[in-house]
């Protein structure tokens, strides 16, 4: 996918414009590599956690237990992947090394085991590129001892193990099994450290059951541990759940393997009570591939419903699962989302990377999506969706529409950013990257077409604002035609409009303005379904490209079904149109 827009040299004046445009990411990578390559010594580390001050190795965080820690860090800008290990010993001379990351990520995250309590260790991260290997300075840190803490399995029994004795301090010493929930947290003030062990839970219960199950008071902390999923937990099982509460919450160094129909890493549910939830450098995966329904309750890799305020969702992975990654719901004033690596996988219809419908005015930014699936979900007010970067494809789902109707396969389009709703008021996105090309079919999956911004508002004076974002539709297919819901076809629209016939806003009012973006396409410009656009929507000031690689669709036109009245909107709106078709009249 990184080669598709790499446009053919001298062609014509949109290869020119889009060349520098690319440019600009290419010389991003390279001063990447090369300030890696020349110096990566600059990093510091300040009491546990810290930072690098030059950005092509970022955001780091090191948490240390007594027999483990946890090692985060970044390759870079957004648009970067690499793979990483760290090496760590008693010296500079290490001795012993984290697995190999798999594909490459922006997020990385390593975990040290096999360390001895009270001890001094060196360490250093390794980057590995495509053109080799960028090592950082040491480091140290000493390992802990906490000479007051409840051990689990020898102070506690179980499984499953609970966890009553308020404001202590629990260290897992040892993997642990069990054959349906393995901790229960019923205390107040708990925290639970573990060590870097294995938590199998569910191994013979068919009942919905958990790793770490959370329903006591105060602020609860789980931290440092591998969560599996054993072979016969039952539906809506989680690798770490809060239920019910409105107390605080810290979640970090989790890694989750879950399997089983319907399951989750990790919840906080109960209607509206998440609050004070700080859920960080984790990595959330699952390979649930079943789930009961696309509607309700779907299925999440994070699944917050909030309750209040102090929601923090910041610098986690997430990788693959059935349907979404991260879904936040409820009321979550001030929440933020962000700084996340996510690449998950929509098996079912409307599973998005980011779906948020949460209240409050949630700040989402910095996150870098490549999935197979749809990015972003907007559905509220006073949300604030800035510099993240989306790279997606999609390929058919399954749905169950209408709400429990049996499953079959629908070819819908990807959305890239998707506003929705009578709610979504006050909405800002802005300084974003999104580009969704829809692939030829291969093997497993049949690719469906590419919408980055998808507008489906229903409040007439809903006053969101999109501008100075970037947004590429590309398709491969040469022939294009536009289908109904089941299968919507082969094409591409960097700006489509769904069912936006609530009518005109007040005067001086608006349901969009879309100002200050590029468009760059193959196909389409604009595009509509449900219904010609009937509301007032401000389109001004944006560039469309027609990109030549992939060649421009047989026939293409600027707009599709968007009526009259809206492309008066388009071509009166001081926008530039940059186009090489001849039959849009060349260049």
């Amino acid at each position: 996918m990184s080669d598709v827009l790499t446009p053919g040299a001298g062609k014509c004046r949109a290869a020119t414009f889009i060349a520098m445009i690319f440019a600009t990411v290419a010389m991003a990578y390279s001063a990447a590599a090369a300030e890696q390559e020349r110096d990566m010594s600059t990093t510091t580390v300040d009491g546990g956690g810290s930072h690098f001050p030059h950005p092509q190795l970022s955001r780091f965080w090191l948490h240390v237990s007594e027999t483990s820690a946890v090692v985060y860090f970044r390759a870079g800008a957004l648009n970067r992947a690499a793979q990483s290990y760290v090496e760590y010993g008693f010296d500079k001379t290490y001795g012993q090394t984290t697995p190999l990351t798999g594909e490459p990520r922006l997020a990385q995250l390593h975990r040290l085991t096999g360390l001895v309590p009270g001890t001094e260790y060196h360490f250093r991260m390794v980057l590995v590129t495509e053109r080799g290997e960028v090592r950082s300075k040491d480091h140290t840190f000493t390992t802990e001892w906490f000479a007051d803490a409840i051990r689990i399995p020898q102070d506690v029994e179980g499984p499953p193990y609970t966890l009553d004795q308020d404001g202590q301090r629990y260290v897992l010493t040892e993997d642990i099994v069990a054959t349906d929930t393995a901790i229960n947290v019923t205390g107040s003030d708990i925290t639970l450290e573990l060590d870097g062990h294995t938590v199998t839970f569910g191994t013979t219960s068919s009942a919905q059951v958990r790793g770490v199950f959370v329903t006591g008071g105060g602020t609860t902390t789980v931290k440092n541990g591998h969560i599996v999923q054993g072979e016969a937990a039952g539906d809506y099982s989680a690798g770490v759940e809060a239920r019910g509460r409105t107390a605080p919450v810290e979640v970090f160094g989790i890694t989750t393997d879950i399997h089983r129909p319907n399951g989750s890493p990790m919840r906080l549910w109960g209607t509206g009570t998440a609050t004070e939830a700080k859920i960080h450098h984790n990595h959330f995966f699952s390979t649930v591939t079943e789930i009961a329904s696309r509607h309700y309750p779907g299925n999440d890799l994070l699944d917050v419903d909030a309750g209040g305020p102090g929601i923090e969702i910041v610098d986690n992975l997430f990788t693959e699962g059935a349907h979404r990654a991260i879904g936040l719901s409820g009321e979550a004033p001030g929440a933020e989302v962000a700084f996340n690596d996510i690449r998950h996988h929509m098996r079912y219809t409307n599973g998005y990377a980011l779906s948020i419908s949460a209240g409050g005015g949630v700040d989402v930014h910095h996150n870098t999506v490549t999935s197979l699936g749809r990015g972003a979900y907007l559905s509220r007010a006073d949300i604030q969706f800035h510099d993240n970067y989306l790279d997606l494809a999609g390929h058919m789902t399954l749905d169950d529409l209408p709400q429990d109707s049996p499953f079959q396969e629908a070819r819908i389009a990807v959305h890239g950013i998707k506003l929705e709703g009578w709610g979504v008021t006050n909405t800002k996105v802005f300084d974003n990257y999104v580009r969704i090309i829809q692939l030829q079919p291969d093997a497993e999956w049949d690719y469906t077409p590419a919408t980055p911004l998808n507008l489906g508002v229903y409040t007439p004076n809903a006053h969101n604002e999109i501008y100075d974002n970037t947004f590429v539709a590309l398709t491969t297919y040469e022939t294009t035609w536009h289908g109904d819901y089941w299968n919507n076809g082969q094409w591409a629209a960097p700006l489509y409009f769904v069912a936006m016939t609530s009518g005109p806003a007040d005067v001086g009012e608006y349901a969009a303005y879309i100002h200050d973006n590029k468009f760059f396409s193959n196909d389409l410009f604009v595009g509509a379904q449900d219904g010609e656009v009937n509301m007032t929507v401000r389109i001004e000031d944006n560039t469309f490209i027609l990109v030549d690689d992939p060649p421009p669709t047989v026939g293409r036109q600027r707009y599709y079904q968007i009526g009259a009245a809206l492309e008066a909107v388009v071509e009166n709106g001081d926008n530039t149109f940059i186009e090489c078709d001849e039959t849009i009249g060349g260049c």
